[in-house]
């Protein structure tokens, strides 16, 4: 640009900064001139007022210590509004803590500032017996740097139990000097409960499941072995439940015969096997001191023990259902006592029959004399007896549907000719069948009869 021309400018703009008028009028003209009429505007060719430079650098230290402040408030919000107690603690002697956050009173009971006044606050409200726990725990985070990690109780202001979980670290200067502690504490009392609710749970599983196993054994270490009896095909089996329910079954070889025993406990566990190992024992004993006594007899007899040891001894109330068969060769059974049925299956009619058992429960009753009988029935040669428990016809299928009677008198009528231990596999084969999962002890005793052989009648030769 030309001398004259710059000078020309120069004035121009003079003479527009005296008369405001004749400058609006310039900028709108160069507003129209540059711009579309729609976004025509004077604003396009100006701007605002602009701070200086030092005032920018006042306002940006302003608006960075503004945001510290901000930064800070939202971390203490944060802090304080976590379930947990945070805190920090400087290392000097005799210095109070700096800082715990206010949910130190949600989980003991005391305030910020009351903490915060005594700095062995947690000293004194740490149980006694964790205290050597805790402090060991402290010295070796602070001797090695690493974590400080500790569980332990706290008395809250109320005197309840308070379970803490502790965690903290050191803060080091650039020189690896500690400088103060920085951590966290939650309360973890809930979870310390379920933690012993759980720990009694799976003791008290371990010993149910130490006494079932002491039950089971008792219960099968008692069974007979020698089924061996005169004019007798024996064939048993017992199955206990996984919850012992207290079956039990009993051979006693005579020299004229034998003693059959078939009964159930009412309770379960390791106390119905020590039923079961009472009337066993006491069976035994007493059939063995009085030989010629009758099954009656030794139900009263029997009741006697076993009332004063479940009630007294024991106490507790439990029974025993039972049944005791006096067996004689010529095929006579004399029995007595309350069980379920004895089904006989014919070989004449070829049907089954059962036969109720007469009497009452033993151990229920100080006194069982007047309710209990003897009764009789005889078994003809290939005459078939069958002994069971509960566990047989009260077995369940899904829909809770029992295995019943009639479906056990058609399964032993289905298969009678068969040998006894074929008729008892498939009797069993037909309750598992038949049950959605097994409930209580299965027990079946299988008999067949067989009467002496008439000897041979002597042969003579044709006189001569």
């Amino acid at each position: 640009m030309k001398q004259e021309q710059w000078a020309a400018l120069t004035a121009q703009l003079d003479s527009m900064a005296a008369n405001t008028e004749d400058a609006g009028a310039l900028m709108e003209s160069l507003a129209a001139a540059f711009f579309p009429t729609e976004s025509r505007t004077v604003e396009h060719l100006t701007w605002g007022d602009v701070p200086s430079t030092a005032a920018r650098r006042r306002e940006g230290e302003g608006s960075v210590e503004e945001r510290l402040r901000a930064a800070e408030l939202r971390f203490r919000t944060l802090v304080e509004q976590i379930p947990a107690v945070t805190f920090m603690a400087v290392l000097g002697e005799g210095q109070n803590e700096v800082y715990v956050s206010p949910h130190i009173e949600a989980m003991l009971g005391f305030t910020q500032e009351e903490w915060l006044a005594d700095p062995f606050s947690w000293y004194w409200q740490l149980h006694e017996e964790d205290r050597d726990l805790w402090n060991d725990e402290f010295a070796r985070g602070c001797r090695t740097g690493g974590p400080f990690r500790a569980e332990c109780r706290f008395y809250a202001r109320d005197g309840r139990i308070v379970w803490v979980h502790g965690e903290a670290r050191l803060v080091k200067d650039d020189l690896g000097r500690p400088l103060f502690l920085q951590g966290v504490a939650f309360d973890i009392t809930e979870s310390k409960r379920a933690q012993e609710v759980l720990l009694r749970e799976a003791v008290q599983g371990a010993k149910r499941e130490e006494e079932l196993a002491i039950a089971r054994r008792v219960q099968t270490s008692i069974q007979p072995r020698d089924l061996v009896v005169d004019g007798l095909e024996i064939a048993a089996v017992m199955i206990p439940a996984s919850e012992i329910g207290g079956d039990y079954y009993d051979v006693l070889v005579k020299p004229d015969g034998a003693w059959l025993a078939i009964g159930d406990v009412s309770g379960h566990g390791l106390n119905a096997g020590l039923v079961m190992l009472m009337v066993q024992s006491a069976f035994l004993g007493i059939t063995s001191a009085t030989p010629t006594a009758l099954p009656r007899d030794i139900l009263c007899t029997l009741n006697d023990v076993l009332y004063d040891n479940i009630r007294t001894r024991l106490q507790q109330d439990d029974h025993v259902t039972l049944s005791l068969i006096r067996y004689t060769r010529d095929g006579r059974m004399v029995f007595a006592g309350a069980h379920e049925d004895i089904l006989v299956c014919r070989r004449r009619s070829r049907r089954v029959d059962a036969i109720r058992t007469p009497g009452t429960w033993i151990g229920a009753r100080k006194d069982i004399r007047r309710a209990t009988v003897d009764a009789f029935l005889t078994l003809e040669d290939g005459d078939l007896m069958v002994l069971y428990t509960d566990g047989v016809t009260e077995a369940m299928n899904a829909e809770g549907k029992q295995f019943d009677i009639g479906r056990l008198v058609s399964a032993i009528e289905e298969v009678q000719d068969e040998a006894v231990e074929r008729i008892r596999d498939h009797v069993l084969a037909r309750v598992r069948g038949w049950m959605h999962r097994q409930d209580d002890d299965i027990t079946l005793v299988v008999v067949r009869y067989r009467a002496p052989r008439s000897p041979p009648s002597p042969t003579h030769s044709p006189a001569g």
